[in-house]
């Protein structure tokens, strides 16, 4: 998912983008920020408290598109904010990284 975040960057944001309200931008902007914090709170506060992989695996694939959701809001809604949607959508991504998946998994027995 990391990698189709730059895929998506480089090949999408090269397009020119259409100029709109400064008002409207910062609306915009605000909503895909709020994205990529509710993928934050998806993965601190909530995938922390599951103690089930099946009921884990929902949570983890809904933060993820949260985070990725922020870099296409700056693409095609807000591209005076696209490197900035961008990075967050990175940082986002990054921190689901799946270390916390091992509590879901017993080491096999001998």
């Amino acid at each position: 998912m990391q990698f189709g975040v730059f895929v998506s960057y480089f090949v999408l944001g090269n397009q020119p983008g259409s100029g709109g309200s400064a008002k409207t931008s910062q609306m915009f902007l605000g909503l895909g920020a709020m994205q990529v914090v509710a993928s934050a709170v998806v993965r601190w506060g909530l995938l922390p408290k599951v103690q089930e992989a099946a009921k884990a695996f929902p949570l983890f694939v809904v933060g993820m598109s949260l985070a990725e959701s922020g870099c296409f809001f700056g693409l095609f809604l807000v591209p005076a904010y696209k490197q900035e949607l961008f990075f967050a959508s990175i940082l986002g991504i990054a921190q689901f990284v799946p270390i916390f998946a091992s509590r879901f998994y017993e080491p096999p027995k001998r």
